[in-house]
């Protein structure tokens, strides 16, 4: 039986922990899929330097029970 897990938060250094924390708990046999995507949760209309568009985070990780 296979189960799906989705992460997803607009703070980069929180994601990353939520999916490295449910990544350490599950082994390598355990993982099918891996699907990231950073999907931009605002339009710009113009760009500034150093200034980077909304965005949030999201995993879709596949893996067996």
């Amino acid at each position: 039986m296979s189960k799906v897990k989705l992460i997803a938060n607009e703070s980069q250094i929180k994601f990353e922990q939520e999916v490295n924390e449910f990544l350490e708990s599950v082994s390598d046999e355990q993982i099918i899929s891996i699907q990231y995507a950073p999907t931009p949760t605002a339009i710009a209309t113009h760009t500034e330097f150093g200034v980077y568009p909304c965005v949030e985070y999201s995993v879709l990780i596949r893996y067996k029970d």
